[in-house]
């Protein structure tokens, strides 16, 4: 019964119950007839044994014609027929008791039939002896009589209780019908919809859950608003401290790798070609210094992507593609920029860039891919899209969906860096306004794409 609903439950008891009421007038009806039946078989019966002990002749009497009319007067009477023996039997047509009319169904006949009642009498002959007759009740005709009264209650019974059966399922379902409505507007709700349409209250009750749907979704409305700002600000401290790291990086030890390097330099200016053990050593120092001025670059790259504010997006993103196409060789990475720059707060290009560079990032460690595709273009309705897609092995199975994405989903328990990144890319989405898709199937490659609004880049 647990997944029936409420609507059928109601129905099919209202049923059940109005069945049970009609069976019992069927059954007040059927009563009556057999009760009509009785009672006349009964009276006529009575009336029968009343006139034949009133009548009785005997047999030394000499009027002998009264008897015989009598019993002639019963065999033409409703409901009674003789049953005569001899020469008399063989002779009569007509069968005792009658038959009932076919136009009565076996049930009904079942149902009202009373048990055969019948009276013995012996009629005196001319000759000085009896006769053995026997009357026997005869219902057919009042079994037919009943029917024909019968059958226009029961049908009307039929149908009374299927047109109060219809109208009272039509009045459950249409009442009920709002709270299909409702459980749709949970579900739009929980797929992130706040605001789904919701029917007009048609009781009391169904006031009071519909007010709470849209108490709900006004609540969840405003903790998302809370959780993206509180988000947007989390992400923008994050910004601002890679900044603030990337100039430390770049002012101090920058700076120091420098003078370093300036020092290894002097020094092997000054000890020439006199100590050439010496010299190879501060050739080594000075390669290693270059070895870590390489890596730092790249750290203050990621840090803080060079070119964003003075270039634009779009040229920030071929020299991100250019950069890793240099370190993966095996890669053969396509791009296609249509947008240089992107309107709007600057936060707005930095998040883009984030989720390129974390899904080439995932790519380059994970994908096993031979081939990538990176895309910034605009829609014919304004909206900005940028798509990054690889052949390679796609998602692992546990990370594996598809469709809009919602935020903190899917991130692994133990911190794994594949799920923390998509994680990233989830957030800053999310932080935007962005829908954010992802579609991976095994062995097919993987697709991100986001896509903003044209009112979002205002």
């Amino acid at each position: 019964m647990t997944r029936v609903d409420l609507k059928t439950r109601l129905s099919l008891f209202i049923g059940l119950l109005l069945g049970v009421v009609l069976l019992l007038a069927v059954y007040a009806v059927l009563g009556n007839s057999k009760r009509a039946v009785q009672g006349e078989i009964d009276a006529v019966m009575r009336l029968a044994g009343n006139l034949l002990d009133d009548k009785a002749i005997p047999a030394e009497t000499t009027d002998q014609t009264v008897l015989p009319v009598l019993i002639s007067v019963f065999d033409h009477t409703r409901h009674l027929c003789v049953e005569r023996s001899g020469a008399n039997a063989a002779a009569s047509a007509r069968l005792c008791p009658a038959a009932i009319d076919d136009r009565v169904p076996d049930w009904f006949i079942a149902h009202v039939t009373t048990a055969p009642r019948a009276l013995r009498v012996e009629l005196p002959t001319v000759d000085g002896h009896r006769q053995p007759v026997v009357i026997h009740s005869d219902p057919a005709d009042e079994i037919l009589e009943a029917w024909d009264e019968a059958r226009p209650l029961l049908l009307l019974i039929v149908a009374i209780g299927f047109l109060t059966n219809a109208i009272v399922v039509f009045s459950v379902w249409r009442a009920l019908k709002p709270i299909d409505l409702i459980r749709d507007a949970l579900g739009r709700i929980g797929r992130g919809d706040l605001h789904p349409g919701l029917p007009k209250a048609t009781t009391p009750e169904l006031r009071t859950i519909i007010d709470g749907v849209v108490e709900l979704g006004l609540s969840l409305e405003q903790a998302r608003s809370d959780n993206q700002r509180l988000l947007r600000h989390s992400l923008e401290v994050q910004e601002r401290e890679r900044r603030s790291i990337a100039r430390e990086l770049h002012d101090e030890i920058g700076q120091s790798l420098a003078a370093m390097d300036a020092e290894a330099a002097l020094l092997h200016q000054r000890v020439g070609a006199t100590a050439p053990e010496l010299s190879a050593r501060t050739q080594g120092i000075r390669s290693g210094i270059a070895t870590l001025y390489d890596g730092l670059h790249l750290l203050l790259a990621r840090l803080r992507p060079a070119g964003l504010d003075e270039f634009g997006l779009g040229p920030t993103l071929e020299s991100l593609v250019a950069d890793w196409s240099g370190r993966c060789p095996q890669i053969r990475f396509e791009v296609r920029i249509d947008v240089e720059r992107v309107a709007g707060e600057a936060l707005v290009q930095v998040y883009l860039y984030r989720i390129a560079q974390e899904a080439l990032v995932n790519i380059a460690r994970h994908a096993r891919a031979r081939r990538v595709s990176v895309m910034l273009c605009r829609d014919v309705d304004g909206a900005l899209h940028l798509r990054i897609s690889d052949d390679g092995c796609g998602l692992p199975a546990d990370l594996r969906f598809s469709g809009d994405t919602e935020a903190r989903r899917r991130a692994k328990p133990d911190g794994d860096r594949v799920g923390l990144g998509l994680l990233g890319m989830i957030e800053r989405a999310e932080t935007l306004g962005a829908t954010l898709r992802i579609d991976s199937l095994p062995g097919e490659g993987t697709t991100i794409s986001v896509r903003l609004p044209q009112q979002l880049l205002l």
